[in-house]
């Protein structure tokens, strides 16, 4: 996207987000937050909204949805949104040029991905010597890919060659016409591309390759001026997350309400497939965000010279989990 067109957005999204807060009550603070991809791991934001957690934490909030996490953390920096999904990239990329963003929580800490094979390949040994697809070269699903072979004894692009497809239809596509052999995809993809013949030769959250895939993620000013709402956001977040995995029938309602899905089994996989991978007790991992600072830094030496915890601050979460807040929402057992 050009910077034309990201700063006629970001205007929009300013004017509109202007009205929203002056049609509130006076007496009312309102706060915008904004998802940012249609996903299992954005659900929470749905249920938040939909299930009255805002309220019951005190909060007046908007929740808007702003596709494309550079631009809704630009406008989170120009102060028009307060908290928004945030992949750690965008706020390393960020802090590397002194930006103010900062994660207060990590919905996912590893690569999120199925690696889906044609029928033939029974191991990823047989992956030796055939071409795997890719989003695009640096993207989560290129790391992901070369961690998880690497962990098994192959070498990316010597001993796998690589090649860059484009978004999960456009895989999902050349799987089924054997361009590629695998791929790493997610939820829904994986379903079309099992209904094409593929099947899932590995299932990355066994695998634990560490990644900051999504966080919650403010600035550190609004963490600074209004810590007891940044509070209040994360235990709503806590109950939304608890709600996902507790109130099947419910979530199934509100994720089919958000992502205009109809067919069931693909809410009950899209569901199953956050389940597997969303954190309970969402503390950021600083190996994830050291992942995320290695690759940066192929294309970045600032890089090199950072350290994970510059762009993130467990601070909150901690003083939930010292709290018990956690426990009692899921008992010790489940945590």
């Amino acid at each position: 996207m050009t910077n034309h067109s990201e700063k006629i957005i970001i205007a929009l999204c300013s004017v509109a987000l202007s009205l929203l807060v002056f049609a509130a009550p006076a007496h009312a603070q309102k706060l915008v937050i904004a998802w940012t991809a249609v996903s299992a791991f954005n659900a929470p934001f749905w249920i938040m909204n939909d299930a009255g957690f805002y309220r019951e934490e005190g909060l007046d909030v908007d929740t808007i949805y702003i596709a494309s996490s550079p631009i809704a953390a630009k406008a989170m920096l120009a102060g028009e949104i307060v908290i928004s999904a945030q992949n750690s990239q965008v706020i390393a990329d960020a802090g590397l040029q002194g930006a103010d963003l900062v994660a207060i929580g990590a919905a996912v800490n590893i690569v999120p991905f199925y690696v889906m094979a044609a029928p033939e390949i029974k191991s990823v040994a047989d992956l030796k010597g055939k071409t795997v697809g890719v989003s695009r070269f640096g993207a989560a699903t290129d790391f992901g890919m070369r961690m998880f072979l690497g962990k098994h004894g192959l070498e990316a692009h010597k001993d796998v060659a690589f090649i860059q497809i484009g978004g999960m239809p456009e895989i999902a596509a050349a799987l089924s016409k054997k361009i590629i052999i695998a791929a790493p995809m997610s939820y829904p993809m994986v379903y079309i591309a099992e209904q094409g013949g593929a099947k899932v030769l590995a299932n990355l959250a066994k695998d634990e390759i560490p990644f900051v895939h999504l966080t919650l993620t403010t600035t550190k000013q609004f963490v600074k001026d209004k810590r007891p709402q940044a509070k209040a956001f994360l235990r709503a977040y806590g109950k939304a997350v608890h709600f996902f995995y507790n109130r099947p029938a419910e979530t199934r309602v509100i994720f089919a309400k958000y992502t205009k899905i109809k067919d069931q089994k693909i809410l009950d996989g899209s569901i199953k497939y956050g389940h597997e991978f969303m954190e309970k007790v969402p503390l950021v991992k600083a190996a994830g965000f050291q992942v995320t600072l290695n690759e940066i830094a192929r294309t970045n030496p600032k890089a090199k010279l950072a350290k994970p915890q510059q762009f993130f601050d467990n601070s909150l979460v901690q003083e939930l989990v010292d709290e018990g807040f956690f426990t009692k929402l899921w008992g010790k057992s489940q945590l």
